[in-house]
């Protein structure tokens, strides 16, 4: 990895020079460093990089609202809610930029390290999927199904393992693709398309039968 190149820069500008280059630091080496290696890895002394971020958590924190938070859209929930549109096109239009936003190497390699190494970002990330957009997505289908949410904590549990299977495979695509290095299909949109036909079709079709899996008391009524 070359050495972020040497010149006069204001501090915003050579604060966000240094974060992108811990951000490949990172994606290339994992979570498993130390701040005197990143600034070894820099051509920097330990101490300037730390009138940028106060310690390594402060690091951490501000690669993942780079890599992270900055393609996290706010538009994608409300897009879901809206039934002015099928769920299926929603699902489409909402999948389609998502993959556009997480299929990128850095993001995908950082994700995994962090699951591995240090979990901070990927428990900030998941919360963000697991409080908001799954219960939505499993809500929404449930009105395509025409029978009431079930609630509880089992079936809260249920609905959040049945989403997320189906979300999580278009995160497998970028596991496939920047950690595998497997070829993915260049034209993403019939694979969507056609993993939310088949997971619409079959939670409508399933869903007045989930209560079989449930205490009574979890049922909707």
């Amino acid at each position: 990895m070359a050495k972020a190149a040497r010149k006069y820069l204001d501090a915003a500008d050579r604060e966000q020079q240094i974060l992108e280059f811990a951000i490949d630091f990172v994606a290339q080496r994992g979570l498993r460093f130390t701040t005197r290696e990143l600034a070894d890895a820099l051509g920097v002394s330990q101490p300037l990089l730390y009138r940028y971020f106060k310690n390594r958590d402060d690091l951490l924190q501000k690669i993942y609202d780079e890599v992270y938070l900055k393609r996290w859209d706010p538009g994608w929930n409300e897009l879901l809610a809206d039934r002015s549109l099928s769920i299926r096109e929603r699902l489409v239009r909402y999948l389609t930029a998502y993959t556009e936003a997480i299929l990128d190497e850095r993001w995908i390699r950082i994700f995994i390290a962090s699951a591995l190494e240090d979990p901070q970002i990927t428990k900030k990330y998941l919360g963000l999927l697991h409080e908001t957009t799954f219960p939505l997505i499993f809500a929404e289908i449930a009105v395509e199904a025409g029978v009431p949410v079930p609630s509880g904590p089992q079936a809260d549990e249920l609905a959040l393992e049945i989403v997320w299977g189906f979300h999580s495979s278009f995160f497998y695509m970028g596991v496939r693709k920047y950690i595998y290095r497997n070829k993915i299909p260049d034209d993403l949109d019939p694979i969507i398309r056609a993993r939310v036909e088949v997971f619409v079709a079959g939670l409508v079709e399933s869903m007045p039968h989930l209560g079989q899996f449930l205490p009574e008391t979890e049922v909707g009524r």
